[in-house]
C-alpha cells in the first residue's frame, strides 16, 4: 500500500510541476512577446518613367529617367533598377542601378537594338515600400515610341 501512496504523490507532484512550467512559460512568452515593439510601417512610394531621345546627327540613344517619391516628397539615396524585357514571352531582367538625387530623380541611357520596354524598380528598404513605374516601348535606332 504504501509503495502505491508515493507513487500517487509523486505522479501529483509531477503533474503539478508540468502545469506551473507550462504556465509560467506562456506567462514568459507573454511577456516577452509584449516587450517586443511591432513592426514599423512603411512610407508607401511612388516611381514614374519617362523617356527622351538624345539629340544627335541621327537619333541613336534615349534617356530613360523617373522621380522616386514619398508623400509627394522626393527620396534621395535610394537605389532603383532600370528593368528591360524584349520577344513575345520575355522575362524582366535588369539593366542598370543607380542611386536617386536629392530630389528623387534617377536617369539611364539606353540604345536598344530591337523594340524593348522598359521599367524601373524600387526594391523598397527598412523605412520605404517597394514600388515600380509603368512600363514605357522604345524602337530600335530611329524611332521612339512611349
Amino acid at each position: 500500500m504504501r509503495a502505491n501512496r508515493a507513487s500517487r504523490l509523486s505522479r501529483f507532484g509531477t503533474a503539478s510541476a508540468v502545469v506551473i512550467l507550462a504556465t509560467g512559460g506562456v506567462l514568459a512568452t507573454a511577456s516577452v512577446a509584449s516587450a517586443a515593439k511591432p513592426p514599423a510601417k512603411l512610407a508607401a512610394t511612388t516611381l514614374s518613367i519617362k523617356n527622351k531621345p538624345i539629340a544627335h546627327g541621327k537619333h541613336h540613344a534615349d534617356a530613360i529617367s523617373g522621380v522616386l517619391r514619398s508623400h509627394r516628397k522626393g527620396v534621395a539615396g535610394e537605389t532603383v533598377t532600370l528593368d528591360s524585357r524584349t520577344g513575345k514571352k520575355p522575362r524582366w531582367a535588369a539593366v542598370g542601378t543607380a542611386t536617386t538625387g536629392t530630389d528623387g530623380s534617377v536617369s539611364f541611357t539606353v540604345a536598344p537594338a530591337v523594340k524593348t520596354q522598359f521599367k524601373l524598380v524600387f526594391a523598397g528598404d527598412a523605412t520605404y515600400r517597394k514600388s515600380h513605374s509603368n512600363t514605357i516601348t522604345l524602337k530600335a535606332v530611329g524611332g521612339h515610341k512611349k
